[in-house]
């Protein structure tokens, strides 16, 4: 068997078209001749795979470029999302707390009531007060205590305005209600305008800022303290927002807001690669709990959620579809607050200080965006004193964005791969099917010669029957 072996082999290097090998197989040549062609072969072979591996590496780790675009005026943009998110209203907070506790209640519950509806991973009053003899505080149900504290949609917005139709616009229609880790938040996006246009609403606001069309503004009028986010459709309010993107609008004042968007496009290429080589996801490539689709917002939320679930086997009443058997109780709640630092500060994975943290990519699909000019003019004697009147302009239209572009794809691969294996060792696609010839196919072929091969004592007999007959005379 070793010598059929050691034949085949040898009648295959003697044969091969890859480069040097018929030289190491050769009979007639030396021994040192053959030697050096063993040196040589082997060095081709191992440049090529380090080209190999450069190759792969290349395509795995480089397979996408930003590049900047500013043939951008061309093409049109879409206004950004807008949520309003309702903070601390401590007047409404003691009128609650009288309603829930009676108006002769202890007055640090107005502070146990403003943890809970407004929760934000601190439980400092919830712990200390709480324990103190004699209060009696909510042991549970936290969610629903937090929607009897906060206001709803129809309390928080006076009036709503798009300037581009130059129509005012049933606030509560477009600003829909979202489930956020801040607690419910109302955002107007391009996303829920598209479902209005589809059920055939007449009223849908089209969110798309036109090149040759006045740029938009949206004016609101609110009744509540309250946060203004920009994001991108498919993000939401969480608690690591950027500071950029979100605006405190004072009560009392005409708040004046222009922004600049700085888009993000992928070419057609970027959805054929894997996550890993474009380093994002799209929003339908989504395997969080807690969203219907992927952003980098709602990864770090969920990346929260599975840590607070991991150390007090439970999570806050705001994270977004979370069953109500998993919600924090009272001891829950003080487990999240005794490890506030740890669940709400995002750190590297690399760094030993307390933190979260969350092994998460950012959104294919998005925009940036910034506050430029915030402005604040003197309060208009007729305005209320809770009252705050906010308009979000477009300072200018956008002159360029950021596109990703797939650098490297499978035939780029290919190509490399080849034009490597035929400079070094002169292969080519045929070669693996001369190697399955000589080994599988010829290999089986001689087992089926030999397998017929008649033994010395059937051939005799063979011979014998065959030889004709002589006849004495």
């Amino acid at each position: 068997m070793k010598t059929k072996l050691f034949v085949i082999v040898r009648n295959f290097l003697e044969h091969t078209s890859l480069h040097g090998f018929r030289f190491i197989a050769e009979r007639e040549r030396h021994w040192s001749e053959r030697f050096l062609w063993v040196i040589l072969c082997a060095t081709s072979w191992v440049g090529s795979g380090v080209l190999f591996q450069f190759s792969y590496t290349a395509f795995q780790e480089n397979a996408v470029s930003f590049v900047v675009e500013t043939s951008y005026l061309e093409s049109n943009t879409r206004f950004p999302s807008v949520s309003v998110c309702e903070e601390e209203n401590f007047a409404r907070l003691h009128q609650k707390a009288n309603e829930l506790f009676g108006e002769d209640h202890d007055n640090n519950l107005d502070e146990v009531l403003r943890e809970l509806a407004y929760f934000k991973g601190s439980a400092y009053n919830l712990k200390h007060v709480c324990n103190q003899g004699g209060i009696e505080c909510p042991r549970g149900n936290f969610s629903e205590l937090a929607r009897k504290v906060r206001m709803n949609c129809e309390e928080i917005f006076e009036i709503c305005w798009w300037i581009g139709t130059d129509m005012p616009f049933e606030c509560c229609k477009h600003f829909v209600p979202t489930e956020t880790e801040l607690g419910t938040c109302f955002t107007l996006s391009d996303r829920n305008e598209k479902k209005l246009q589809d059920r055939g609403e007449p009223d849908w606001l089209d969110t798309t800022i036109y090149v040759d069309k006045p740029l938009p503004t949206i004016i609101l009028g609110l009744n509540a303290t309250a946060k203004v986010y920009l994001h991108s459709e498919y993000e939401t309010p969480f608690l690591d927002s950027h500071l950029s993107n979100i605006f405190r609008p004072n009560p009392s004042h005409e708040n004046h807001i222009q922004i600049t968007i700085a888009d993000t496009e992928n070419s057609p290429e970027v959805r054929e690669l894997s996550i890993y080589q474009r380093k994002c996801r799209f929003p339908d490539e989504n395997d969080l709990q807690s969203a219907d689709f992927y952003s980098y917002s709602a990864c770090v939320v969920d990346c929260r959620r599975r840590a607070q679930m991991e150390l007090c086997n439970c999570t806050s009443h705001f994270t977004p579809k979370t069953r109500p058997e998993d919600q924090c109780d009272f001891d829950g709640i003080i487990c999240l607050g005794s490890h506030s630092s740890r669940f709400t500060v995002l750190k590297s994975k690399w760094s030993d200080k307390d933190g979260l943290a969350c092994d998460c990519l950012p959104g294919c699909i998005g925009a940036d965006f910034d506050i430029i000019v915030a402005d604040y003019p003197d309060v208009p004697k007729d305005m209320d004193a809770d009252f705050s009147y906010i308009s979000i302009a477009i300072l200018r239209f956008p002159t360029e964005r950021y596109k990703r572009v797939a650098v490297r794809g499978m035939l780029d691969l290919v190509v490399s791969i080849g034009g490597a294996a035929g400079l070094f060792l002169g292969a080519s696609l045929l070669t693996i099917v001369e190697v399955s010839y000589y080994f599988l196919f010829q290999a089986w072929t001689s087992k089926l010669l030999e397998e017929n091969k008649l033994n010395p004592s059937e051939e005799e007999e063979l011979k014998g029957e065959n030889e004709p007959v002589v006849q004495k005379v």
